[in-house]
């Protein structure tokens, strides 16, 4: 005996034509506290109990990119509108953010803007380089994070070369005699 199928409640929503909004949002899992910003007005209360600072008519996200090339490129993060009191956070903390996780996550709402769903999360990176600005009555964080597959051109199980090697520790011979030349002969 099959199981059936049981689709979320956006999908069900999709299914029978009604109408599901989608709100970009962006956790930063700090030093001292976790902030949750989303693209919208107000504060929200997803299905799992999260609360979510909205950034206004002002903020805004930019800067992120879904597809098939978002789990390994960079990513440039900006975080515009943030009031003071989020300012003030992200001042306090700047110089710790670096090695902070940086997680987005889509949110999904009925017409009237209540949470149907879970948050889905999209994306998680690993933040390189925070800075905060003061710009037209607001404060911008612009953020760089690298997301957790972005280590994919590494050799696999650290199998490096005497000139890696030498790159990252000069002088250190530890790999000096591993490198030998292999000839490959196709088709023969």
């Amino acid at each position: 005996m099959s199981e059936p199928l049981i689709f979320s409640t956006a999908a069900q929503m999709l299914l029978a034509k009604q109408f599901v909004q989608m709100a970009v949002a962006v956790q930063l899992d700090l030093l001292n506290e976790t902030l949750r910003l989303w693209r919208g007005q107000g504060g929200v209360t997803t299905n799992d109990g999260r609360e979510w600072e909205g950034l206004g008519a002002l903020g805004n996200i930019s800067g992120l990119h879904f597809g098939y090339e978002a789990a390994t490129n960079p990513i440039t993060m900006t975080l515009s509108g943030l009031d003071n009191e989020l300012a003030q956070v992200a001042r306090d903390q700047e110089s710790q953010m670096r090695g902070r996780t940086v997680s987005v996550y889509a949110l999904l709402f009925d017409e009237d803007w209540r949470p149907i769903d879970m948050p889905y999360l999209c994306q998680m990176a690993i933040i390189d380089r925070a800075s905060l600005k003061y710009s037209d009555d607001s404060y911008v964080l612009e953020l760089t994070a690298e997301p957790l597959f972005a280590s994919k051109h590494l050799p696999a199980l650290n199998l490096v070369t005497d000139a890696d090697q030498q790159s990252r520790y000069p002088g250190d011979k530890i790999f000096e005699r591993v490198g030998f030349t292999h000839t490959i002969f196709w088709s023969q």
